[in-house]
């Protein structure tokens, strides 16, 4: 396991990739570590950053379970060390920091 971030959901991060892109969000999901089946590639964990969100049409509500449009990156495992934490949320729904870092910019 490569040192550095362990991802959890609702974390708000920087990740800063060795091109040195920024991007900033929530991490929205976490990928569970999955044990190796033989003769199976193992499959890469990885964690998806929410980076923006905008509105679904109302045409589509009908069809669609989320009401966002929700734009994601993911981050794999082996640049998990080009990621800081800033600060975390309650949940999804409930934006109330619980904790912030002291170095946050």
């Amino acid at each position: 396991m490569t040192a550095g971030y362990d991802p959890q959901l609702n974390d708000y991060v920087i990740w800063t990739t060795a091109m040195g892109q920024v991007h900033k969000g929530w991490v929205y999901f976490v990928a569970d570590e999955t044990e190796e089946k033989k003769g199976w590639q193992k499959p890469a964990r990885y964690f998806s950053l929410e980076i923006a969100t905008k509105p679904r049409p109302q045409c589509d509500l009908s069809t669609f379970c989320h009401k966002r449009i929700h734009v994601c990156l993911c981050c794999y495992e082996g640049n998990w060390h080009e990621v800081k934490l800033i600060k975390k949320r309650k949940s999804k729904h409930d934006n109330t920091i619980i904790w912030e870092s002291d170095t946050a910019t």
